[in-house]
């Protein structure tokens, strides 16, 4: 299969005008084919959405949900566009917009309070937006027949799916499915594996394709072709616009699709609107072909873009926050984010902004659009926010007050007496700004009045020799024993009345059983002087682009083989054994699992006490 690369898509080519001669011919030629088979029905066509699960069994494992939030997100644009066609019905003359894809209708308020947890169907709520997404949680024989009476019932034209990239295996899966059972359907896969795994380089022009990545998989026939488009970047955008070139193209009855004529359409969408925005790469898969098209619109702020809970409803439950009633569970948990990407560079991290270029935030002067939106999803139901930044606002404490101001002025009261509890994630650095020390107690102080109960801080690992190699101690000028930074960070969040839980990863460089030994000890110490309410401890595996990927030489991370994962990786969260730490025997990963449960106890985040959503 060779690959092909198109001249990137940007805001208005000198060409545009006969582009958009183009656009209108075949607008009005589709107008006329649809008009030939009455009924508005006719003018849209069934979509479904999934979040591709990467668990395989439904006991004695973490339960790891992979990214709702990156999919809800990628759906925003093309919702919304969707919705409001399907309000105004079909318009006088032919617009671009006269075909789309039929999302149904964004639930009303009763619906989103009396939804909680996952999907058990899709067809019942086929009307509405948050009804168009299979959510199984694991992939195993019920849900694939699940997803099989799903696929037979709706036909899907388009199957959305977004995996991480331990789920990129089971991604593969539910194509071949889509293929079979709904045999007219587009498969379009994005995520944050298709993220990692592909690149377009605008210096020189190349497209560069990881060995994990869907295109090579496919290219060397490890996968058959069941994949037609692959999107990474801005996904949101660019999923808005492909969905429109392929609406452009598809012909009455919703027969088969010709990913040329697609890719060929993208081009005339693009210079049919006044700015094209979002900035990524789209790939078509074609017969003996892969074709890149680049993509360097206006890259969109998170104010621009509408809230990922516009469409859908808040279903996960946090079991660290309990303040709004007694469910076992915890309390429904909303997620939020600042930003994308962590301005950090962590080794080991597939959210650094080295690895998924994606800048996409919040300006820090939009705190009050923040807290409006916070003050919105209680609306909708929620009793607790989480805000899965890598660093909450980016570690600006100013942006951090002024963001707690907001929310107070709006409110934090909840039904019933209780208050809006919330949380999010910040670094052991950022607590110990030694130059904003003030400003950090201050905040501190305003947070817990807003309603701040717990932060999650990446302790990694106690063992000086291993902090040593991660880039994550960064004050390099006037360095600081890392096991002291972290019991001085947790004591100050401690002492301003919040609660502190941590990730520890297992299998950086430098680790051995000694250095395991010593982190296990450590973290028990802070447990036991009630410095942490939860430890979650993590094996490293291995993300395609990350720079100790790169130095331990694994350029060849099997993310596509069909595997049932086993003991003791399911502990862990997405563990398997051919793409976790080389620096692990599978003794060291049992040791680790055994030893933790033992001298953590039930602080411990384990397969006994599942993970929801947030608790990552």
């Amino acid at each position: 299969m060779r690959t092909t690369i198109r001249t990137p898509l940007k805001p208005r080519r000198p060409d545009a005008a006969a582009s958009g001669g183009k656009v209108t011919e075949l607008v009005v030629r589709r107008r006329r084919l649809f008009t030939a088979h009455p009924g508005e029905a006719r003018f849209t066509y069934p979509v479904m959405a999934a979040l591709v699960p990467v668990a395989t069994s439904r006991g004695g494992e973490v339960a790891y949900p992979g990214d709702p939030m990156c999919l809800y997100s990628a759906l925003t644009l093309t919702i919304q566009r969707s919705v409001a066609r399907l309000s105004a019905g079909l318009p006088e003359e032919p617009s671009l917009d006269d075909v789309c894809p039929d999302w149904g209708h964004c639930p009303d308020d009763d619906y989103r309070r009396t939804a909680n947890g996952p999907r058990t169907t899709l067809i019942a709520d086929s009307r509405t937006t948050d009804g168009h997404v299979f959510d199984p949680r694991i992939w195993d024989e019920v849900a694939q027949e699940r997803f099989i009476a799903e696929l037979r019932a709706l036909q899907p034209k388009v199957l959305l799916l977004s995996a991480v990239s331990a789920a990129h295996r089971y991604a593969l899966e539910m194509a071949e499915l889509a293929k079979v059972h709904a045999p007219h359907c587009v498969v379009v896969l994005g995520g944050r594996h298709a993220d990692e795994t592909m690149k377009y380089r605008d210096a020189d022009g190349t497209a560069d394709f990881s060995w994990s990545s869907t295109v090579e998989v496919v290219r060397d026939g490890r996968a058959a072709q069941v994949v037609d488009f692959v999107v990474a970047g801005d996904g949101a955008p660019l999923l808005d616009l492909l969905l429109r070139a392929l609406s452009l193209t598809v012909t009455p009855g919703f027969g088969p699709t010709d990913n040329a004529a697609v890719l060929d359409a993208l081009a005339l969408v693009a210079d049919a609107e006044e700015s094209l925005r979002g900035s990524g790469t789209i790939v078509g898969l074609c017969p003996g072909e892969a074709v890149v098209v680049p993509v360097r619109g206006e890259r969109l702020g998170s104010a621009e873009l509408p809230s990922p809970y516009e469409a859908f409803s808040i279903r996960a439950r946090f079991g660290v926050f309990t303040e709004a009633g007694s469910h076992p569970l915890g309390s429904r948990t909303a997620h939020m984010m600042t930003l994308d990407s962590c301005p950090f560079k962590c080794t080991f991290c597939s959210e650094s902004i080295q690895v998924s270029q994606r800048p996409t935030r919040f300006a820090v002067s939009e705190t009050e659009h923040v807290a409006q939106r916070v003050r919105r999803l209680m609306d909708w139901g929620a009793e607790a926010v989480f805000f899965d930044d890598p660093v909450f606002w980016g570690g600006n404490w100013k942006a951090i007050t002024e963001f707690c101001q907001d929310l107070l002025r709006q409110g934090t009261d909840l039904p019933g007496g209780s208050r809006l509890e919330w949380g999010g994630q910040l670094t052991v650095d950022v607590v110990l700004n030694r130059a904003k020390a003030d400003e950090v107690h201050a905040a501190l102080e305003l947070m817990r009045r807003s309603g701040c109960t717990y932060i999650y801080i990446g302790i990694e690992s106690m063992a000086e020799s291993v902090m040593a190699h991660v880039g994550k101690n960064l004050l390099r000028r006037n360095p600081e024993a890392w096991v002291g930074k972290v019991r001085e960070a947790l004591a100050i969040i401690r002492g301003h009345g919040i609660r502190v839980g941590s990730s520890v990863l297992f299998g950086l460089d430098g680790e051995s059983r000694e250095t395991i030994e010593e982190t296990i000890e450590q973290i028990g110490r802070l447990i036991d002087d009630e410095l942490l309410v939860m430890a979650s401890p993590n094996i490293l595996t291995y993300h395609p682009g990350t720079a100790i990927t790169a130095a331990h030489g694994q350029d060849r991370l099997d993310y596509h083989s069909r595997k049932d994962n086993r003991p003791p990786y399911t502990y862990f969260e997405e563990a398997y054994p051919e793409v976790v730490s080389q620096l692990l025997t599978e003794d060291d990963i049992w040791y680790i699992h055994k030893s933790a449960a033992e001298r953590w106890g039930t602080v411990r985040n384990s397969a006994a006490e599942p993970l929801t959503e947030a608790a990552r």
